[in-house]
């Protein structure tokens, strides 16, 4: 009996940020880095120009965020577990679809844009932060952190397996997909036995704590603090929270980091193969930047709570910058590997960053509803990245313009989150 109530009062969270890490990876990672190298074998196969293949991937990370609200308002209503159940088996649904029935461009867009992307917004890292967030207070930004380390992990799996799997089957881009669809079906079942929404429902407090080592006031808690890091304990507003300067601040920031990542995954292989690099070998290089991205996010979970995340963020965006100018010309290896090193570690530390802050300025319950409002804003500007890249290569021949206006405007950001201090609450009187 006693080790029965023992295990049932053991914290849960550890075990579920795991849960969440396995999903991410299994339904997130896979079609949206793995299918950098996937579409260029497509692409070929398919004759598609570069400004197409950046248009499927552009429609793809549209539906992988504008649905945000949507998102937040499932997770509000029906819970984070059937919003991750429902997007892994509509990602699952679109991947056996890429397998069986796209032979054009508009399919391609349909299927892997709008579904598999829809699939993605539901399944991705948006209900696994809101659910860390809720588990989490002191340690919200190290639990943060490591749960979005499935985004590198995976995506430093994703590409040098799914690339197997296509040379394995003589080019056959399908075959990837066939994979990702059986993923994408595990990942719902993981979700559906293993998800919790939150502490209250298994008798639990955030970070494992017990009744008496929660202070009974807000005042108490701040006086607990055992760093810098500003975390409210105020219950922020959605319209409260979008009427401050801090949040559209950090917003102008996926301008830079954001959209330039996202410029890498949809042309980095191309970029690469037009420097001189072998088709294996480009496609390292993505693997390069999701493993550096560990080092990002490890950095992230021993500073940021000790840190003021926007200030992490700043140095992380120019990392980013630097990456992205060496890659213009990284015509030698140590080049390419200098390049992704600090691309992938910028990228993480920096995305990871603006979530925990906006966490920590506004509180846990609206966490939701400003990821479902913010992320759109986020997506739009990623999203216009990979085509307009592929519009400027097909006129100009070169990546080169588009790489320093990214850099350009990553080191602008960094002066975004100096003035993006802790907002204050103004409560209205009557």
């Amino acid at each position: 009996m006693g080790e029965h109530a023992m295990a049932q009062n053991r914290f849960y969270g550890w075990k579920l940020l795991f849960v969440f890490w396995a999903i991410i990876i299994l339904t997130f990672a896979f079609p949206t880095f793995g299918t950098s190298v996937v579409n260029t074998y497509m692409a070929k196969a398919m004759h598609l120009n570069r400004k197409e293949l950046g248009l499927a991937f552009s429609v793809f990370s549209l539906m992988a965020g504008l649905p945000g609200p949507l998102v937040a308002k499932s997770i509000y209503r029906f819970g984070i577990r059937f919003t991750l159940v429902v997007g892994s088996l509509l990602a699952s649904t679109g991947s056996f679809l890429m397998a069986l029935f796209v032979h054009t461009i508009f399919q391609a867009v349909v299927v892997f844009g709008i579904v598999v992307g829809a699939g993605a917004a539901m399944s991705g890292t948006i209900a696994p932060q809101v659910g860390m967030a809720r588990w989490f207070h002191k340690k919200r930004a190290r639990a943060m952190s490591l749960v979005l380390t499935a985004s590198g992990i995976g995506g430093f799996i994703a590409v040098p397996s799914l690339n197997g799997v296509i040379t394995r089957f003589d080019g056959n881009w399908r075959a990837a997909w066939w994979c990702m669809g059986v993923m994408s079906l595990v990942a719902a079942i993981i979700a559906g036995f293993f998800v919790r929404e939150s502490p209250a429902q298994m008798g639990q407090l955030p970070d494992g704590e017990t009744a008496t080592d929660v202070p009974a006031s807000p005042a108490a808690r701040d006086s607990k603090k055992t760093s810098g890091v500003y975390k409210t304990t105020e219950d922020w507003t959605l319209g409260e929270a979008l009427r401050t300067r801090a949040v559209w601040l950090l917003i102008a920031s996926y301008l830079g980091f954001f959209m330039g990542f996202f410029i890498y995954i949809a042309h980095g292989v191309s970029h690469l193969e037009g420097l001189g690099y072998a088709p294996g070998a480009a496609a390292k290089s993505i693997s390069i930047v999701m493993i550096s991205s560990l080092i990002g996010q490890f950095a992230v979970a021993a500073l940021g709570d000790r840190v003021e995340p926007r200030f992490l963020s700043a140095v992380a965006v120019c990392l980013y910058g630097a990456g992205t100018l060496l890659a213009i010309r990284a015509v030698e290896p140590v080049a390419m590997y200098s390049y992704a090193i600090l691309m992938g570690t910028g990228f993480a530390a920096a995305f990871t960053c603006l979530q925990t802050t906006l966490s920590n300025y506004y509180g846990t319950k609206i966490y939701p509803a400003l990821l479902g409002v913010t992320t759109p804003f986020g997506t739009i500007l990623g999203a216009i990245g990979p085509v307009t890249a592929g519009y400027v290569y097909d006129r100009y021949g070169t990546y080169s313009y588009v790489f320093s206006g990214v850099a350009a405007i990553c080191f602008a950001s960094a002066v975004l989150y100096l003035f993006a201090k802790p907002p204050v609450r103004r409560i209205r009187t009557t």
